[in-house]
């Protein structure tokens, strides 16, 4: 137990872990009688409330309590856990009630891919295009499969597919970019890039590989103006300013290029710091997953 943690929230943590939650409960909302600002009194109702298997007053409980604190950990990991298993359930009924939806079998194809079943997963999304033809989400979804197997060519056609049912879909513009500069044709990388910072001109990570394109194709004045408008929206883009460098040097700016490498240099033992931090404290915290605008590039060549 934590070492300020209040004689009333104890009493009523001892009760959840005993089995008592009507006593668990009575306490933690006697408590917040008093004291209404308290969040660790939330967490311990909230937790009362998942025991009992009622989920939504415990998903409530959980708000308050990071309204009230947002960096709660307490908190944060018992809504996680609810949203698993409120994620459980409604698969359960989202299989039930239409088995052969394409929802269905897209939510499958993600739950084998989260176990790296990438056969099983494209089993399922074909199920899903098969059921919904006209459905970009799928075969973006296809896309990407294909990309991280590194089958470019029938990635690059559920991207051609997706792109053409809509034009605006910032998945297959990258997607297609990437394929692209796998393959060494930084012309063609450079053209869907465009088309995913027209669908969305706040992407870091498109601007980052618009420059990379734009280096190989040794348009280092414009790589530098891309580059530079990644590391404006993401500072702590290393590989922008490994590129940035390269650009700089191409173009004679020595003392721009020094400056782009001893920031990527600082970057790099920042986060060295954190993962000896990470090692140190033994918590075995995982690195959080990209956002959509995160996706990895491929390599310089």
């Amino acid at each position: 137990m934590w070492g300020d943690e209040s004689p009333e929230i104890a009493e009523g943590t001892g009760a959840l872990y005993r089995g008592d939650y009507e006593q668990a409960s009575a306490l933690a909302t006697k408590y917040l009688e008093a004291h209404p600002e308290d969040p660790a009194a939330r967490i311990l109702l909230a937790r009362t409330e998942i025991a009992r298997g009622q989920y939504e007053p415990a998903y409530q409980a959980l708000r308050k309590a990071l309204d009230l604190d947002p960096v709660n950990i307490d908190a944060l990991y018992y809504l996680e856990r609810l949203c698993t298993i409120l994620s459980q359930i409604e698969f359960r009924r989202l299989v039930g009630t239409a088995p052969d939806s394409f929802r269905a079998h897209q939510l499958m194809a993600e739950s084998y891919l989260a176990q790296h079943n990438q056969g099983e997963a494209e089993k399922e999304y074909q199920a899903a295009l098969a059921a919904n033809p006209g459905s970009v989400e799928i075969l973006d979804a296809l896309g990407e499969l294909k990309r991280s197997e590194f089958k470019f060519d029938a990635a690059l056609d559920y991207y051609a597919r997706a792109s053409k049912l809509a034009p605006g879909d910032y998945t297959s513009a990258y997607g297609s970019g990437a394929c692209h500069l796998y393959q060494q044709n930084p012309q063609r990388a450079t053209e869907s890039f465009r088309r995913a910072l027209r669908a969305d001109p706040n992407s870091a990570a498109a601007r980052l590989a618009l420059g990379d394109a734009l280096l190989r194709a040794n348009q280092a004045a414009a790589a530098v103006t891309e580059l530079k408008a990644a590391v404006a929206l993401n500072p702590e883009m290393r590989q922008a300013y490994t590129l940035l460098a390269r650009a700089h040097q191409k173009l004679g700016q020595t003392r721009e290029a020094e400056q782009a490498l001893q920031k990527e240099r600082e970057l790099a033992r920042q986060e060295a710091g954190t993962r000896e931090t990470i090692l140190d404290s033994g918590t075995g915290i995982s690195a959080p997953q990209p956002p959509r605008t995160q996706k990895p590039l491929p390599p310089q060549l």
